[in-house]
């Protein structure tokens, strides 16, 4: 299995890494393919609504999102690691998830439909809400892209860092048994 993980968070050594790597580390173990995009390295622009990219599965932008695409559609699994931030995913991670409106096409079909996708998620509060919001935003877009939603991490109570408990960490690993 070919894997590509979406890393939204700023911070290469916060808490949401913790679970990408353990997520990274479990899958190479077992012999798949991964791929880390760190999003706040890449140039992604916003999408510009001009739905172009129906047509041919391009998007006009000449930017890093061409690259993201290619690994997407090369990929088996998606994963999609975020913060949150105000109740939502970080920018970055937004960014690159509006430009998804070139994976339909002009009669919104999807062209990556039956892709594995996950997410996983740090918070500071410890309400999981403040997760719901995001939640509802992945289930919707994988559903419009027809990617099949196979789990998701939402690690609570992260304020400082390196405070992932081991909960977390455990259900990341138990996540990836699931699915590989």
């Amino acid at each position: 299995m070919k894997a590509v993980m979406l890393f939204g968070s700023p911070r290469k050594n916060g808490n949401t890494i913790q679970l990408a790597r353990i997520m990274t580390d479990t899958l190479k173990e077992k012999g798949h393919s991964v791929r880390m995009l760190y999003l706040n390295d890449l140039n992604i622009r916003p999408c510009q609504g001009c739905c172009t990219c129906l047509k041919t599965g391009l998007c006009k932008i000449n930017d890093d999102m061409k690259d993201l695409r290619k690994y997407i559609l090369e990929s088996d699994l998606v994963i999609y690691a975020t913060p949150i931030y105000w109740f939502g995913p970080s920018g970055q991670l937004k960014l690159a998830m509006d430009r998804s409106i070139a994976f339909m096409d002009e009669d919104y079909n999807s062209r990556v439909a039956g892709k594995k996708a996950v997410t996983l998620m740090t918070c500071g509060d410890t309400d999981i809400d403040t997760c719901r919001p995001t939640l509802d935003m992945f289930k919707k877009t994988f559903d419009l892209l027809k990617l099949d939603y196979v789990g998701s991490v939402e690690a609570l109570g992260c304020e400082a860092t390196g405070d992932i408990k081991e909960e977390y960490k455990e259900k990341t690993k138990k996540l990836v048994e699931s699915i590989a």
